[in-house]
């Protein structure tokens, strides 16, 4: 193996980089919490990026030339919380919302970019977040800090929608049995069965970053003793269950969704 060679297989999968010199404490900082490397972004030793600008923090897949950032004002959430069909929509009914019933408090164990977190809350919830991935937290911390700025997102602070930094499973088993929330919503990352022109974007840097969940079945289980109501699982439509040993009580579908909900008795 020459020295080229060696040099690339010692190469860190991704670094903390910053692009504005404004930046640049706030990047060491986070760099120095994780112990990773920081650099200015033109000198990034990495495949991938969480880089501090003066506007926001975003990931970037380098080679890729992708770009991914958490917004929750403009862009495909800010459609959605206009456009979505509030609590007509299939989520809305897999996490039990009906006329004249208490809205749900909600723990999405999974919460990844925080997307079907933002519906819930949307849809009134009261949601906690829990992720496990500190890289991705941070690009959702800063998604919550930017929408913060704005006055359209003080009802969505007020009733609740709070970040944990922490690991699925050992946070659903700390939950003591006089906090329990309504439902438990659980989106594990699955491995793309086609290649990587068939998965979106954000998906094939999150999956690079992340891998896939291989802890599914027993998060599942620890969420039917700690759910109050109910567990929601999302999964690709004609996926098969999650646990084979525990059937759903219902299914929800959507356009290409499945949720598998576990009603609890």
């Amino acid at each position: 193996m020459n020295s080229a060679s060696k040099k690339q297989d010692k190469q860190p999968l991704i670094s903390v980089t910053y692009s504005h010199p404004s930046s640049q404490a706030k990047a060491r900082s986070f760099a120095d919490e994780h112990d990773l490397s920081c650099d200015n972004l033109n000198k990034c030793p990495s495949e991938l990026a969480l880089n501090y600008s003066d506007l926001l923090v975003e990931l970037i897949d380098i080679p890729q030339k992708m770009h991914l950032s958490v917004d929750f004002i403009e862009g495909s959430l800010g459609h959605r919380k206009k456009y979505g069909g509030g609590r007509g929509q299939t989520i809305a009914k897999a996490i039990g919302i009906k006329q004249g019933k208490p809205l749900p408090r909600v723990l999405d164990a999974t919460t990844g970019l925080a997307k079907d977190s933002y519906v819930f809350a949307c849809l009134g919830c009261k949601v906690d977040m829990v992720e496990r991935s500190p890289i991705v937290a941070e690009l959702v911390k800063d998604g919550i800090d930017r929408a913060s700025l704005t006055t359209e997102f003080d009802e969505i602070l007020q009733q609740g929608f709070k970040l944990h930094v922490s690991d699925a499973l050992k946070y659903i088993n700390a939950i003591e049995d006089n906090n329990k929330p309504d439902v438990i919503y659980l989106d594990p990352m699955y491995p793309e069965k086609k290649k990587s022109a068939s998965a979106k974007k954000n998906m094939q840097m999150l999956q690079k970053l992340l891998g896939h969940d291989i802890d599914t079945d027993e998060v599942l289980n620890a969420a039917l003793e700690k759910a109050e109501k109910r567990v929601v699982v999302k999964r690709p439509k004609g996926a098969p269950i999650l646990n084979g040993t525990l059937k759903p009580t219902l299914a929800y579908e959507s356009k290409g969704t499945r949720y598998d909900t576990y009603v609890i008795s």
